[in-house]
């Protein structure tokens, strides 16, 4: 299956989720507004520190070893996409090398996220294109033709929809369903403002517990009791 049309987020849309990368935690924030959920894994790696982006994902369902629906992907892709690839966490062979990457600029492509392992990672490093994967390892896979692309796919424990928004920061990887765009836009701005306030706060001397009044979360949770410093049991 290779779809070659894909429905992405609006630009206007895309370029306020951009506007949020001036802060430091866009990930954190999506991830909150979310219920805390469609973060990937704490194994998926940057190979280089700074990387920081949003873009719409196009997708890759790989089977076996085989880069083939990889390279079509790349052909597929238009500025401000990011390559997502479904490898089902094979670390022992790479999907991702140097001309895949000379490639994916040519394209306008702003990154590529992999569920399994890249290789040439020094060139990739100099070229300063984004990527995150599993591991690293010298075997590349063959060019067989096998596998799909722009198919719903599971990356690092997340659901990724052709389309879908990624949010890429120092932190980890972020997955906004196109769909939700909008809407989790609308929260993140408004948590922000509410971070903001409340950092104000802790600034000025609060603490987080005072805050949140924790001692009432406490209680609320299960049996609590307060007792000096050195009261027995």
């Amino acid at each position: 299956m290779i779809n070659t049309q894909i429905e992405r987020v609006d630009a206007e849309t895309v370029a306020a989720y951009r506007a949020l990368l001036a802060n430091d935690s866009i990930t954190c924030l999506l991830s909150d507004c979310m219920g805390r959920l469609n973060a990937m894994s704490a194994d998926m790696r940057p190979l280089f520190d700074g990387i920081r982006l949003v873009g719409s994902a196009v997708t890759v369902k790989t089977l076996a070893a085989d880069l083939a629906a990889a390279f079509k992907a790349i052909d597929l892709c238009q500025p401000g996409d990011v390559v997502v690839i479904d490898a089902h966490g094979s670390v022992n062979t790479a999907f991702w090398g140097e001309n895949m990457t000379l490639s994916a600029l040519n394209r306008g492509v702003l990154g590529a996220v992999i569920d399994g392992a890249c290789r040439d990672v020094e060139e990739i490093r100099k070229l300063r294109f984004p990527v995150l994967c599993r591991g690293i390892v010298p075997n590349v896979g063959a060019v067989a033709g096998y596998g799909e692309v722009n198919v719903p796919v599971q990356c690092a424990g997340v659901p990724v929809s052709p389309g879908d928004l990624v949010a890429i920061d120092g932190n980890g990887v972020v997955v906004v369903p196109r769909p939700e765009a909008g809407a989790v836009l609308a929260r993140a701005q408004r948590l922000l403002e509410t971070e903001q306030a409340v950092q104000a706060r802790l600034k000025a001397g609060a603490t987080i517990g005072e805050l949140v009044d924790i001692d009432a979360v406490l209680r609320s949770g299960f049996s609590y009791q307060e007792r000096a410093a050195g009261t027995p049991d």
